[in-house]
């Protein structure tokens, strides 16, 4: 004797109207062989070079970052910047051409108060 089984309601994969999530477009940097990038937009010229900045703290919070910053600047003569890389905001500071430059630097920092700030290599601003 055999026994057939049949099921009336089988769900096929057509039988759902799921529409693929929409994710935010995301520019990561990207390092090329070229040493110079140059950006000219609305008559800004800015040189990228491979450098070194002192990052200083990571959060989540960029308004926590922003009153670091404003703080920060008023002890210090370096450019400070606030990136974001997901999913977090990095306060970094400076544009040094050579490590040795940058360490130096996160010597001032850590006697800011600022003891977990370390070199990272990253795009500079090269100064014209």
């Amino acid at each position: 004797m055999s026994h057939a089984i049949c099921q009336s309601d089988f769900l096929k994969p057509s039988d759902f109207d799921d529409n693929p999530p929409k994710f935010p477009t995301i520019n990561l940097p990207s390092f090329s062989n070229q040493q110079i990038l140059e950006i000219d937009s609305s008559n800004v010229e800015i040189n990228l070079v491979k450098g070194y900045r002192v990052q200083i703290v990571i959060s989540q919070n960029e308004e926590e970052l922003q009153n670091l910053q404003s703080k920060i600047e008023k002890s210090i003569n370096e450019k400070t910047y606030i990136i974001f890389e997901l999913p977090n905001y990095k306060l970094r500071v400076g544009n040094f051409l050579n490590r040795k430059e940058a360490e130096n630097f996160q010597k001032t920092i850590i006697r800011l108060g600022y003891r977990t700030a370390w070199v990272v290599p990253t795009m500079i601003e090269l100064e014209n």
